[in-house]
């Protein structure tokens, strides 16, 4: 038994012995004639919401008026070994040794004893440390040497308690035990990341010459010539592209590293080594990480945290390879899009240049979507992915544990938007399987974090890959319930959605009661626009909505047709927001009191009190109605650039060096050189303007202005 045990042990003495059965010394053990009765083996969590009334609906309409709660419970079962118990265990591991002398026996029989009586004591303390984990919010209880493999999605189903993510910005209600519990809802198959596997499933009679004759097609335009002289540099370059198109080298020796989700084009051009490396990050760079995150939590807390996370999960950053041509692309890059916008000059950057430069491709593929040229934006963004997949380390999963990444880094934020951008192109492909699987990925880089705001649209494509069981068994994991944030409005009616789609109505009414305690001024506002019902029901909720309903409402509008399609759903909704919206007037129901838009300056991660991964995603929607209803303060107050949305800001001085931004990998003298040129030029060409002008007045002396 462990030395904190034994202090503990000491500190509750009374306790010890009410549950030993002894009122004077917690030495003595139970007499025959009085044995301790046998305790029936007892889960603790599942004990913590046991209801012993009977089941009904008004029972469950008065249970679920308040947050999940906690049922206290003052003693929780233990379960004691009786002395025929005992025996019988002593004559099993008797059993199973060799042959040993008398004298060895009792010599066991006694430790044995012991042992029983420390494992027991040990399971007790451990079962009441539990019980006030439960009760009382507190996630540091000890299991001893061994991980926590015992603890379970399901229970930590019940510890969540819809806490507020402004007041925990280190996310201290969500223990890495419990992601690791939860890492089923990620991905661990890289192949569900390629169309071409989904069309195979799809079509199982498409031969493998079709798809080698897709693979073998350029992702965006170019001359036969180009092509030719492509095709000659892959005989200079070793180990480019293989058989299967997923073969690169890593570096001047030419050992070969497997792409595994992303394959080379006809017309990509051949290089001996990446762009990018992928770094471990050491306890410094997460500690810094942390203090940014929580910049009002002693550094000791902090440094604790950090040691238990990093038992649990692995996190990672990206960075040039080579810095000085990645400040001098960077530099450039910088000139053509913030100081001297130039699309033409962006084209040829990477046309030329920088073929691999992540930050130019996606801005140019956002340049040619926007032109209506959706097949060279696809290309271009594949590019861009397969510079962090040849970066990308041996036995590396997208499951949330093997690999986080920070959002604070600035090529992690790139990786973040290739990937959200990738997912757009996929749902207009109709490749909806594999979008959905990237999105799960995207999650999984950041779970608790949520940079992009996944909860907010990957519910869309749940449904529309027809991933029924997958959203109800999210519904009840703590990656929806552990805070009200993540509780979001089309995971709700997703939930609900699903359960009509299992034919199960009465959970679906369950699941949309608990929406309306949540959302219930986002419902009355779908209720009237898109459900056309009474305003009158909704007096008092549609007109009180804060900026963060609105903005989450307007986002789930924009596709709330696709979600109810079906006649029989939307009557299903009509008719029960209907019921509610009665009940909650007749006081029947009670919703939950609004989260407080106060915004808190030492939380990175709200911006006028909205959640950012909120705004990042209304932003990138690139929805009218969504950016419309972004409040203006956003817009004036803070950086919106197209490649990088709303970046991480410094929460302390220490912080400014380390969170990264567009002009940490520029070189300033390269800048200002780059900068005198281009203003060089200008003068030129101004200069020969008024020369030509000049001139043609002299040739021209008629013509002259008025």
């Amino acid at each position: 038994m462990s030395s904190r045990a034994l202090r503990k042990l000491q500190n509750d003495q009374e306790l010890l012995d009410s549950l030993l059965g002894s009122s004077n010394t917690r030495d003595e053990k139970p007499k025959k004639s009085d044995p301790v009765p046998k305790a029936q083996t007892t889960n603790i969590f599942a004990l913590m919401n046991d209801d012993n009334g009977e089941d009904g609906s008004d029972h469950e309409i008065e249970r679920d008026q308040e947050f999940p709660k906690i049922q206290e419970e003052e003693n929780p079962k233990v379960h004691l070994s009786t002395k025929s118990q005992k025996k019988a265990k002593k004559k099993n591991k008797k059993s199973s040794k060799g042959n040993k002398k008398p004298e060895e026996y009792l010599e066991q029989s006694n430790d044995d004893d012991n042992e029983n009586d420390n494992d027991e004591l040990e399971a007790i303390i451990q079962q009441y440390k539990k019980h006030d984990a439960l009760r009382y919010g507190v996630q540091d209880f000890d299991h001893g040497d061994e991980e926590q493999d015992d603890i379970t999605l399901e229970s930590f189903t019940h510890i969540c308690n819809f806490y507020d993510l402004k007041n925990d910005n280190g996310f201290i209600q969500f223990p890495p035990s419990c992601l690791k519990c939860c890492t089923g809802f990620f991905i661990n198959d890289f192949r569900k990341l390629d169309p071409h596997f989904e069309f195979k499933l799809l079509f199982d009679d498409i031969s493998a010459e079709s798809l080698e004759d897709i693979e073998s097609m350029s992702s965006t335009h170019i001359s036969p010539q180009q092509l030719k002289q492509v095709q000659r540099l892959k005989r200079l370059v070793r180990n480019w592209g293989g058989k299967d198109h997923r073969s690169v080298p890593t570096g001047p020796g030419g050992a070969a590293h497997r792409l595994q989700f992303t394959k080379i084009q006809e017309d990509w051009l051949p290089t001996p080594r990446g762009e990018l490396s992928m770094q471990s990050l050491g306890k410094d760079e997460i500690c810094e990480w942390q203090l940014w995150q929580r910049p009002t939590d002693w550094k000791d807390v902090v440094e604790e945290d950090i040691i238990n996370w990093r038992k649990n999960v692995s996190f990672y950053k990206f960075e040039p390879l080579n810095p000085d041509i990645g400040k001098k692309a960077m530099t450039e890059f910088y000139l053509s899009v913030i100081l001297h916008p130039d699309h033409e000059s962006l084209i040829h950057l990477i046309s030329s240049k920088f073929p691999y430069h992540v930050p130019a491709l996606l801005q140019v593929a956002l340049i040619t979507i926007r032109q209506g040229d959706r097949s060279n934006s696809n290309g271009l963004i594949q590019r861009a992915l397969f510079v962090f997949d040849r970066a990308l380390r041996a036995g590396i999963k997208f499951d949330s544990i093997s690999c986080q990444l920070p959002y604070t880094y600035f090529f992690n934020r790139q990786f973040f938007l290739a990937i959200f951008r990738y997912i757009l192109l996929l749902a207009q492909r109709g490749a909806v399987a594999t979008a959905c699987e990237w999105c799960k990925a995207l999650w999984s880089l950041s779970p608790l974090e949520d940079p992009l705001g996944c909860r907010y649209f990957i519910d869309h494509y749940l449904l529309l890959n027809k991933e029924y069981h997958y959203l109800i068994e999210l519904s009840k994991s703590p990656l929806m319930t552990c805070y009200k944030q993540w509780y979001t409005l089309g995971l709700a009616l997703g939930t609900v959605i699903s359960y009509l789609r299992l034919e199960d109505p009465q959970s679906a009414h369950e699941e949309l009661l608990r929406a309306f305690k949540y959302h219930a001024h986002s419902l009355a506002s779908l209720f009237v626009e898109k459900l056309k019902g009474d305003p009158s029901l909704t007096y008092g909720l549609e007109n009180h909505a804060d900026s963060t309903q609105v903005l989450e409402t307007k986002a789930y509008s924009t596709r709330f047709g696709i979600s109810w399609q079906k006649p029989e759903d939307l009557s299903f909704l009509n008719s029960q927001l209907t019921d509610l919206f009665k009940n909650f007037h007749e006081k029947k129901i009670k919703i939950a009191s609004a989260i407080s838009q106060e915004d808190i300056t030492a939380n990175p991660f709200f911006f006028e009190g909205i959640p950012v991964n909120l705004l990042r995603f209304s932003v990138l929607s690139e929805e009218s109605p969504i950016m419309a209803s972004i409040p203006t303060s956003v817009w004036s107050n803070h950086d919106v650039y197209e490649f990088d949305i709303l970046p991480p800001t410094p929460t302390t001085k220490e912080s400014r060096d380390f969170v990264e931004d567009v002009r940490t990998f520029i070189n300033d003298q390269e800048l200002v050189r780059s900068q005198m040129d281009m203003n060089q030029d200008e003068a030129l060409l101004s200069q020969i303007r008024q020369l030509s002008l000049e001139q043609f007045l002299e040739e021209n002396p008629n013509v002259a202005p008025e």
